[in-house]
């Protein structure tokens, strides 16, 4: 079975970058999980987010709560076969900001429409996007994300939220010998809203099934696009 980014490329998927085909080849069937290290050399949020949603988002692990530069971080991928059958590649990351940690979860499955996916945000999870998936010039990934569907009550609202589109990349940088990654959240009205930029490396090991933990699963299925 093919790995989801595997799925949504399709023959494109050989346009990216080896090491980026590496990472995103991931699948159910391998039985094997990736650990990254590195640093966000900078993780910053617009003035328009007040500290209370900042702080909700942290605590649901949509997105971090905190803000900094040079932040340590860890990001762990799994793949496994959801409750519903379905090939799925898993996020769990954690910042190390000193004295706070901050968690972000995500899923991220197949979609039934074009070269896209669906990503599920948080532990519950609280919101679902349509990514669509490309690769760009350089054999990096790109994804473009509409704006979130909230699939459970929050308070307060995110009224800032609901209009917000997502700009991300993931490359290899053979000089460095090191993954990059940088997303950026916008809002047509607010402009930035969410930014972070970094650098890691990665390495894999065995994991069957029975290894994987519960953080990289959501706490309930959902399955609408």
């Amino acid at each position: 079975m093919p790995s989801v980014i595997q799925h949504a490329l399709g023959a494109r998927f050989e346009r990216l970058h080896p090491k980026v085909q590496w990472r995103f080849a991931l699948a159910s069937s391998d039985h094997r999980r990736q650990i990254g290290t590195g640093v966000m050399e900078e993780m910053s949020h617009s003035l328009a987010i007040p500290a209370p949603m900042a702080w909700m988002l942290g605590a649901r692990r949509v997105a971090p709560a905190h803000t900094g530069y040079d932040i340590p971080f860890t990001v762990e991928n799994y793949a496994y076969l959801d409750d519903a059958g379905r090939e799925t590649y898993s996020y769990v990351r954690s910042f190390d900001f000193g004295r706070r940690t901050s968690k972000m979860d995500s899923v991220m499955v197949p979609s039934s429409i074009g070269a896209s996916v669906i990503d599920y945000l948080g532990a519950a999870p609280d919101m679902a996007v349509r990514t669509q998936v490309w690769v760009d010039a350089d054999g990096g990934l790109r994804l473009t994300s509409g704006p979130p569907r909230f699939l459970v009550p929050l308070q307060p609202r995110l009224p800032a939220l609901a209009s917000a589109t997502t700009e991300a990349r993931e490359w290899w940088d053979a000089k460095k010998k090191r993954h990059g990654i940088q997303v950026e959240v916008r809002n047509p009205v607010l402009g930035r809203m969410f930014f972070y930029l970094g650098h890691f490396t990665v390495t894999e090991e065995d994991c069957p099934p029975g290894r994987i933990p519960a953080r990289a699963r959501t706490k309930r299925l959902v399955t609408a696009e």
